[in-house]
């Protein structure tokens, strides 16, 4: 079998190196530019544990996989466990993290309520007495994600598989429903399955073999402040659900974000090209309605200068879980995509369910619920897609499955 990946990100790469390492035949990998140039490179690369069913399995195999990755020695992940503050405004998300408490005290993982004062001492900027009840859960931390990505490529590279940088995919070609191959500049490409991992990229390309998927991608934005005193490199990371914010420490700095209410969802045809290693303008009335928040729990923020202003597209979809999975209606066709601002999070297990299906063997995960047409007719309807996506953003972080 000749399998192509198109998509040289963190989510490609992945799929690259299970393919390889199944022994699945000759798996290529074309990436348009270069590794990581799309989106991953500016992903804040958060990973925690949550015993719920998108982040229970699946968090735990990824930690499993940088665990294989670090041992072999050739690259390292950048993985750094940090722990992270799980912090409630509101008594709703109050009783919400405490099913999280037990739930982590049955599966052994060590989590914990914060006294003010003990919240205080892990992370010094936290006003921790703003907080309804702080939540430490230890399982958690970040990977660098241009790191991961390279980790995942020499892996597949040591495994058999081929990597080709510049290598831009014009068209999918499928001839009598099959998969016949890709064409690219250089011509065209053969192959008996072709998967498209191509972040906000792939509706545009799998438009050229006739197919709509429901993914469409948005502003998504984060800064990074000077703080004093500088933060330590293990400083627990935090998210807040209710006031939608995250954040974690960056090179001493004091890296936060939101997911935004009415996220503005962008074309991607409407991105230059190339789009590599590229950011959007800085959306400064966007994130501003979210830093009254990010002061009222770290005041030290208030007088921070900016260091910079990250605003990079990411591809969400209507429900809010990501595409993964085949096309019915052409045969050797294959989706992983629309990571809803989770493709660290979820490459590993992205990348098994892709070699599984490949395979033809079932995967660990449960993968109905990422069939990439379950949408139907809907995802061909942009208007629909566009006012579902910008209002997904905020409504999953609040949402407890998120």
């Amino acid at each position: 079998m000749k399998c192509l990946v198109i998509g040289g990100g963190v989510i490609g790469a992945s799929i690259a190196w299970h393919a390889a390492e199944r022994g699945l035949g000759d798996v290529i990998l074309l990436e348009r530019d270069r590794l990581g140039s799309g989106t991953t490179w500016h992903s804040a690369g958060n990973i925690t544990w949550k015993p719920l069913s998108l982040h229970d399995d699946a968090v735990l195999y990824g930690l499993d996989v940088i665990d294989r990755l670090e041992r072999m020695g050739r690259q390292t992940t950048g993985w750094l466990k940090t722990g992270r503050l799980f912090i409630a405004e509101s008594q709703e998300m109050l009783r919400y993290f405490e099913t999280l408490d037990a739930a982590a005290k049955e599966r052994g993982v060590v989590a914990r309520w914060l006294t003010p004062d003990e919240a205080a001492a892990l992370h010094p900027l936290l006003n921790a007495r703003a907080a309804s009840g702080i939540w430490l859960n230890t399982l958690s931390g970040r990977s660098n994600p241009a790191d991961l990505t390279a980790a995942y490529a020499r892996a597949a590279r040591d495994a058999g598989a081929r990597i080709v940088e510049s290598a831009k995919v014009r068209r999918i070609v499928v001839r009598s429903g099959r998969i016949a191959g890709v064409e690219t500049a250089d011509g065209l490409i053969e192959a008996d399955a072709v998967v498209v991992a191509a972040g906000l990229w792939s509706r545009p390309l799998l438009e050229t073999a006739g197919v709509a998927v429901a993914q469409w991608p948005t502003e998504h934005f984060y800064v990074i402040a000077s703080v004093s005193p500088p933060l330590k490199r293990e400083t627990p990371s935090f998210v807040c659900p209710d006031a939608l914010i995250y954040g974690r420490e960056e090179v001493g700095g004091f890296l936060w974000g939101c997911f935004d209410e009415n996220a503005k969802t962008i074309d991607p045809r409407d991105l230059p090209d190339p789009f590599s290693f590229t950011l959007l303008p800085p959306n400064w009335d966007k994130i501003a309605p979210y830093f009254a928040s990010a002061c009222r729990l770290f005041p030290a923020l208030e007088p921070a200068p900016i260091r910079r202003f990250i605003n990079g597209p990411e591809t969400f979809t209507p429900d809010g879980l990501p595409l993964i999975g085949g096309i019915p209606e052409v045969g050797g066709l294959f989706v992983a995509s629309a990571m809803n601002s989770a493709g660290v999070t979820w490459s590993a297990m992205a990348g098994e369910i892709i070699a599984s299906l490949l395979a033809s063997k079932p995967s660990r995960f449960a993968t109905a619920r990422f069939d990439p047409v379950r949408f139907g007719a809907q995802a061909g309807d942009t208007k629909w897609l566009k006012q579902e996506i910008s209002a997904i953003v905020s409504q999953s972080y609040r949402s407890p499955s998120r």
